[in-house]
């Protein structure tokens, strides 16, 4: 059975998603590693321990817009474009 534009796009959405996701939590562990590194050297050079290092930032929204965005034109086979995304105050 073949997929609706709106279900397409969903998927779209949630391996974008999924994408950014990976991403932030490879780089937490990236910094974590290179943390843990400092502090080994740190210990054997008997120095003081180095302050753990702030995350960086998680993704948003539009990242996950734009994502989507940029996979559908690989799929589409189409230019990309930009995506506004606006809220509704309630």
């Amino acid at each position: 059975m073949a997929l609706t534009p709106f279900e397409i796009r969903l998927e779209l959405l949630k391996m974008s998603e999924i994408a950014l996701k990976d991403d932030y939590f490879a780089r937490c562990e990236t910094i974590h590693n290179e943390w843990q590194r400092q502090c080994d050297n740190a210990r054997q050079q008997g120095l003081e321990l180095p302050v753990y290092p702030t995350k960086p930032p998680f993704y948003t929204e539009q990242q996950v817009i734009d994502r989507a965005d940029k996979l559908n034109g690989f799929v589409s086979q189409t230019p990309q474009t930009e995506v506004k995304v606006t809220r509704k105050n309630s």
